[in-house]
């Protein structure tokens, strides 16, 4: 399992901090939690979603805490501006977790949304339904005004 799902669990923290060491130490504190409660986590077929959304939640609280901005913007739906990774954070955590993880899973990650359902363990429609509210609420959240001046 963690051959398989390593690179993508550093690519959605990647997606939120910007900075490849730090997503790289979330993957492995995701993997090490999921080892940690392996008995019953490895029997759910859910641990892959468990350990991105571990990651993610890392990755998010690391960007609150230090206040992170970067140069590099973060893209959230092709057409949309992009964004400072704090404030793409606030908003994913604002999100309700089935919004977070459809948004982060399949457009953040770029995983098939078959893959993302059976990550999630809901159908490929959920996975659109919960992908498209998040990412509504994502523009609503993150409407700036214009600069002025």
């Amino acid at each position: 399992m963690y051959h398989e799902h390593y690179g993508s669990v550093v690519g959605s923290a990647w997606a939120v901090t910007r900075n490849r060491a730090s997503a790289e130490e979330h993957a492995q504190e995701a993997f090490a939690r999921a080892f940690a409660r392996w008995r019953s986590l490895g029997r759910s077929g859910y641990a892959p979603a468990w350990i991105h959304r571990v990651a993610i939640n890392l990755a998010i609280d690391e960007v609150r805490r230090l206040g992170r901005h970067s140069d590099r913007a973060v893209v959230v739906d092709a057409g949309e501006p992009s964004l400072e990774p704090l404030e793409v954070a606030e908003a994913l955590a604002r999100l309700s977790r089935r919004q977070r993880e459809a948004v982060v899973l399949r457009v953040m990650a770029d995983l098939p949304e078959a893959d993302v359902a059976a990550l999630m363990g809901v159908s490929t429609g959920s996975v659109k339904t919960h992908k498209s509210r998040g990412l509504d609420r994502l523009r609503t959240l993150m409407t700036r005004e214009p600069a002025h001046g």
